[in-house]
Parts: structure tokens; sequence; C-alpha cells
């Protein structure tokens, strides 16, 4: 076996092919050597890639740029700058700079002037009056290859906006559990009357949605204000529309009250109505 392997070998060596094409590999092997040894290796990084390059005949960093159609924007930064020499091993950082213009608007902690807690009517609620500042601000930010690298504020506008707001609480957990901005709301100013168990011309003790009457429970005219309608009524509180009557036409409203002293309160006032929402239950 070991005879036979010789032998082989020493037909090959002798063999004239052979021999040109061991000739010809080690040229091919050494010019492609000399040919990347002569020209400078150049590492690119530029839009989340790094490119390995092997320039030849080109002289500076801009050259390079242009031979691999890369254009720069006025902003873009380079390094080392465009007129420098080429060199082995010589690394290239391209970063693409750019402006955007951020609107921005931040609200301050609000200012609560009026706290009042509402516990007769239905449900506890809280409503708040105060302020509010609100910075409206335009932003320039500038970005290093899409990342903000420096922020500055071109423009600052400070508003003071009005805050009133309803807070209803849960039954069960005593936690707060929906908040309404009354500012947003739908608010109506509507003619009060009150209304009571043992009025003679309270024709029932229980509403048309089948709740028995009790304060915080309202008649309403369907077509201005719907049915299972959460309503604030200033002056009388949290209310629920459960009801409706002959005599209550558009902005007409009939408040739950406790006895004929607390109806003369409301009888024949104007008071505002916001509407909070349609719900299943008060």
């Amino acid at each position: 076996m070991g005879n036979s392997f010789l032998h082989w070998l020493h037909y090959i060596h002798k063999h004239p092919w052979i021999t040109v094409f061991e000739v010809v590999s080690v040229v091919l092997v050494l010019a492609g050597g000399l040919r990347h040894w002569n020209s400078p290796v150049v590492i690119l990084a530029i839009d989340g890639k790094t490119l390995t390059l092997h320039p030849r005949k080109i002289p500076t960093v801009r050259d390079l740029l242009q031979q691999q159609k890369i254009i720069l924007k006025p902003m873009d930064l380079c390094y080392p700058p465009l007129d420098t020499p080429l060199g082995h091993q010589l690394s290239i950082k391209v970063t693409r700079v750019d402006k955007v213009i951020e609107k921005r608007i931040t609200k301050e902690t609000p200012m609560i002037t009026e706290l009042t807690h509402l516990k007769p009517n239905l449900r506890h609620v809280l409503v708040q009056k105060g302020t509010q500042n609100e910075i409206h601000e335009d932003v320039e930010i500038t970005r290093h290859d899409g990342q903000p690298v420096t922020e500055k504020v071109l423009k600052s506008k400070t508003i003071k906006k009005p805050v009133y707001t309803l807070t209803l609480y849960d039954e069960k957990t005593g936690l707060p559990a929906e908040m309404y901005d009354l500012v947003k709301s739908k608010k109506l100013i509507m003619r009060a009357t009150g209304y009571y168990i043992g009025e003679k011309t309270v024709p029932s003790t229980i509403t048309f949605l089948g709740h028995k009457l009790r304060r915080g429970l309202v008649a309403i005219d369907p077509k201005v204000i719907p049915l299972r309608s959460r309503l604030y009524v200033k002056g009388y509180g949290y209310a629920y529309a459960s009801d409706t009557g002959g005599a209550i036409h558009g902005l007409r409203i009939d408040l739950a009250v406790k006895d004929k002293y607390e109806e003369a309160k409301f009888n024949r006032h104007n008071v505002p109505v916001y509407i909070l929402e349609k719900a299943s239950s008060w």
C-alpha cells in the first residue's frame, strides 16, 4: 500500500502538465495577494452597515464615497474628514444628521381651589374645580442616525386651562371608579322643579325605569336627555335619569327631593345640567 502511494506521487511530479498547473497556481495566488497588498483595506460604517473595501487608485475619503455613490447631506458627519488620504486599515464612519421639530404639551399638576364631597344622592362623588397650566413647546431635536442627541426649545407658551371634574366612587369598595371631565361634558341650562314621595301631584313612588323614588333620581324629556343617563346637576348633585313626566318637555327637569321644603328650594330655578354618559345603572 505504501509503495503504491509513493509510486503515484513520483508519477505526478514527473508529469509535465502537473508542473505547469503548480506554477500557474502559485502565480495566481501571488498575484492576488500582491494586488490586495498594494491596495488599502478600508472599513466603512454607514446607514447601519459595515463594509470592507479594497479601493485602488482612490486618493481620499471623499473620492471613495463618490466611487461608492454615497451622497452626504449638508449636516451629515464623516470621520476622518473627507480630505484624509486613504491608508491601510483605515476606518471611516459616516453619521447621518437631521433635525425635526416636535410639538409638545406638558401638563403641570392641577391647582385645585374647590373640592366638594357629595354623598346624599345615590353614590359618593367628588367634585373638583381649579386650574391647570399647559406648556406648549416647539422643540428642535437633532438626531444622529435616527437617535436624538440634543434638544432645543424654539418656542414656549403657557396656557391656563380650567379644571372641573366629577369622580364617581364604587359603592362596594369605596374607591374611585370613574372620572368625568365636566369641562368637556355636554351642558344644558334647564328649568328645575322638585318632587317627592307623598306629594299629591306625584302619581307613583316608582319611576319609569322601575326604581323606587329617592333623592338623585330625576325626570327628563327623553328627546332631550336619554333615559339611563348619568348626570351632574349643579347645586343638586349627582343624578340618574330614571323617570319621565307628562309635564316634562324640552329643557325641563324634575328633581327627586326629600320634602316640600327642599322642593321649594329648586322650584322654578334654572340649573346647569352636565350629561356624563349613558349607563345601565347609576
